[in-house]
């Protein structure tokens, strides 16, 4: 099966605690050229790298 989303996950802080979140990027975005992860909580954009 093929993954059609990165796999890179982070976990989050939030009010009732923290929660993962996934990359919603394709999956070879870093290898493209692209570090910076992409996931939503709620309407909250969550933006990470592989460096944090």
């Amino acid at each position: 099966m093929e993954t059609t989303t990165c796999a890179a996950v982070k976990l989050t802080p939030t009010a009732t605690g923290d929660i993962a979140v996934r990359c919603t990027k394709r999956p070879d975005h870093v290898t493209a050229g692209d570090p910076v992860h992409e996931a939503r909580v709620g309407v909250f954009p969550v933006r990470w790298t592989n460096a944090e």
